[in-house]
């Protein structure tokens, strides 16, 4: 379980975030850990098949690059596209709620280092499971 830690964090951080925002109601908060819930099963089940496949091969051939990096790649997309639009929807409601202008370059501030928050959890979630040399 020590490789999945990456994947438990950035899901535990998503979860975290639903679970704080008042702007969800609890249907929606149990939607958004059922879909993480089982995203996290399905990515651990397949990387593992992927990764039994290809055991004790040496060198490690180009194919179990390939099969792995793709399917690194659309578990993280199917993991920060959903959170990234989560996490818009949220910074718009604030945003629509504050009336005083430092408040709300406050929110724009806070959103733009979301963002890049983002695009780092993505790129270490990428390299870490899906490395292609």
């Amino acid at each position: 379980m020590q490789s999945y830690t990456l994947l438990f964090f950035v899901v535990g951080l998503i979860v975290l975030v639903a679970m704080i925002a008042p702007y969800f109601k609890w249907w929606m908060k149990s939607i958004i850990v059922i879909y993480y819930g089982s995203l996290s099963f399905v990515f651990i089940y397949k990387y593992t098949a992927i990764n039994r496949t290809y055991k004790g091969i040496t060198p490690v051939p180009a194919p179990y690059w390939e099969e792995n990096s793709q399917w690194v790649w659309t578990i993280s997309n199917l993991i920060f596209w959903p959170f990234g639009i989560m996490l818009l929807y949220l910074f718009f409601r604030l945003f629509q709620r504050t009336t005083l202008l430092s408040a709300k370059i406050f929110i724009a501030i806070s959103l733009v280092l979301a963002i890049m928050l983002i695009l780092f959890l993505d790129f270490v979630f990428n390299f870490e499971y899906g490395y292609l040399p």
